[in-house]
């Protein structure tokens, strides 16, 4: 046991003072690395942060809570819970991609992150309108994935149906960009 600790220990600390090293081939190629690779290449003293991302915040949204018997108000502009105790969608909107944002896609991939209030309801659907078009596809989450979509500006809302087809509430419209990257082939030099 003391044999594999102090194994550890040298092999940690030898990661630990890895240096990265940078060069340049011969057709102007950027390498980096932790073994040099030519003579020419020279040890990185001020490496770059961490690349993060943070997801959108999304908003907290009130839920009355309903009792038997117990007396329920709603805010001015939200449904009542349906006969039943069944409660109406009080809200839906597309929290990402942000508006007038661009998402950057080369196969052309969207995922929609969709806040529903209260939460979709076992039987009832998501389905998506995009550009103006509803899509034939029914979701069941509030996440979506759109494949296959032509770069440029799109305009796109998401609304909430029940089982029997009939729609229930709709979100505001939201612009994003699609941006899908191309590969071009490089030019031989003449």
């Amino acid at each position: 046991m003391k044999l594999f600790s102090l194994l550890v220990l040298v092999l940690s600390f030898s990661a630990v003072h890895a240096e990265i090293y940078k060069w340049v081939d011969s057709e102007g190629n950027v390498h980096y690395g932790d073994q040099p690779d030519t003579a020419a290449a020279r040890p990185m003293k001020n490496l770059p942060g961490l690349s993060t991302y943070a997801p959108p915040v999304v908003p907290e949204q009130e839920e009355p809570l309903s009792r038997e018997g117990a007396d329920v108000t709603t805010a001015p502009g939200r449904p009542a819970p349906t006969e039943g105790g069944v409660q109406e969608y009080r809200s839906i909107s597309i929290v990402s991609p942000e508006e007038g944002g661009t998402v950057r896609s080369s196969p052309g991939t969207v995922q929609l992150f969709i806040a529903l209030a209260p939460v979709l309801r076992q039987g009832d659907y998501l389905k998506v309108i995009l550009d103006g078009k509803s899509l034939k596809e029914k979701y069941r989450g509030t996440v979506i994935s759109l494949q296959n979509i032509d770069r440029g500006e799109h305009k796109v809302a998401v609304a909430v149906y029940n089982k029997k087809g009939r729609k229930l509430l709709q979100s505001d419209t939201r612009s994003f960009f699609l941006h899908r990257t191309i590969a071009k082939p490089r030019r031989s030099p003449r």
